[in-house]
């Protein structure tokens, strides 16, 4: 599919205005070579983004298209959003599913395309990436794609760039090293590298993609495009917010699928950051009233002594340095004004 012009598609909401609402990208000239690339939005009930979303997709000035919204039988007004561009979306369907990686896995199981990636609900394309990222297909054809990102705060309006770099198996292993720096909007995979490592892990509902890149890194190298294709939204509701301590859940039971997997690994002091991680999250979420026990049973699985050394330093951490009570931390917001 060839991506419609601007005067194509509905006219924005009225107030709305600059990218992707009252500008386009300039288009890519229609190329015979030019690669499918196939992209797809998982989505459930954030109507509030959705337009926002689609409309960066379809504004790409790119001449082989095909796009895909999977939603997940969404009450608000998702469904209304996708009908008003159904002439420009290669695929659609709304019906309830298992979650985001289900989601994402009915659209893999349609794609034509030889490049493959996804865009969320609340998250967008900056204009002329996939001219960029057709360009990059074309030179490396056997190779991840990896572009950078800027992250925003939706309330705030505050932008954090995030480059990619780094992105190699022992950073994704090791995922607390420094050396690495990545955001999912930005990578982009070859269809025949999906087709060898399989599917998204569906009892995953946070670090899938992590747990996808730990799967198709040790079959391709990535290429870092060093420049912003996409924006990636932080709001109250996005999962990176709020539920971020599932994410430390979750990430340390991907990563340890895959410490055998390198050789020199320093697995005692791999398994020492996990503990302390799932600990302090666990600790923290106990203190807040929130359940905490598969952090600290995770926690025992992998190392029981440094599990309770973790937990004692923590307590005496707190007895040292306790938190302000709600009246101090009133008087110090008071005193500072």
């Amino acid at each position: 599919m060839n991506c419609p012009s601007i005067s194509e598609l509905p006219p924005p909401p009225a107030g709305k205005t600059g990218w992707p609402w009252t500008i386009s990208s300039d288009p890519t000239q229609p190329s015979a070579s030019a690669p499918r690339i196939s992209i797809v939005t998982p989505s459930y009930n954030q109507g509030q983004f959705l337009e926002e979303t689609i409309r960066s997709i379809l504004l790409q000035g790119y001449p082989n298209l095909e796009y895909m919204i999977i939603d997940g039988g969404s009450s608000d007004e998702s469904c209304a959003i996708i009908k008003k561009y159904q002439p420009w979306i290669s695929y659609w369907v709304s019906e309830p599913d298992r979650g985001q990686a289900h989601a994402l896995n009915k659209g893999i199981a349609k794609m034509t395309g030889s490049l493959f990636g996804w865009i969320n609900s609340d998250d967008l394309l900056l204009p002329e990436a996939l001219g960029l990222i057709g360009r990059a297909h074309q030179q490396f054809p056997d190779r991840i794609l990896a572009g950078d990102v800027v992250v925003f705060q939706d309330d705030s309006g505050v932008e954090e760039f995030c480059p990619q770099y780094g992105l190699d198996l022992r950073n994704f292993v090791e995922y607390w090293r420094p050396e690495r720096s990545w955001a999912q909007p930005g990578v982009f995979l070859p269809s025949t590298l999906m087709s060898k490592v399989g599917l998204l892990d569906e009892t995953l509902h946070y670090c899938f993609d992590h747990d996808l890149l730990c799967r198709t890194l040790p079959l391709a190298e990535a290429k870092t495009l060093n420049s912003p294709v996409a924006r990636y939204r932080h709001h109250p509701t996005s999962k990176t917010v709020s539920k971020l301590d599932f994410f430390h859940l979750e990430v340390v039971r991907v990563t340890r699928k895959y410490w055998s997997s390198l050789p020199e690994m320093d697995i005692s002091a791999a398994k020492r950051h996990c503990v302390s991680l799932l600990i302090q999250t666990g600790l923290n979420r106990a203190v807040a009233g929130k359940s905490a026990s598969v952090f600290f049973v995770d926690a025992m699985k992998i190392q029981p002594l440094w599990s309770l050394y973790s937990a004692g330093g923590w307590m005496m951490r707190r007895l040292l340095n306790p938190p302000p009570t709600p009246r101090e931390a009133r008087l110090e917001k008071d005193s500072s004004l």
